[in-house]
């Protein structure tokens, strides 16, 4: 589960006011799900600390979403 994975990758993951929060020794993330909070540690591994999206990746989400009807 993505739990344990959260575990094996050093953080510490709690339930604090209906928030999911992981922290470890360099950042603290808090989302509404494990999922979300998964997909943040993922993008923040991969982008590093500048992982936020920009407009253009943002318009390009949207574009590909109304190509597929979505």
């Amino acid at each position: 589960p993505i739990y344990k994975l959260l575990l094996n990758k050093g953080f510490k993951v709690e339930i604090l006011n209906n928030n999911w929060v992981a922290k470890n020794q360099e950042l603290e993330i808090i989302a509404e799900s494990i999922f979300e909070l998964a997909g943040i540690i993922m993008l923040r591994e991969n982008k590093g600390k500048n992982w936020r999206v920009n407009d253009n990746e943002i318009d390009e989400y949207l574009d590909f979403l109304q190509k597929n009807d979505k």
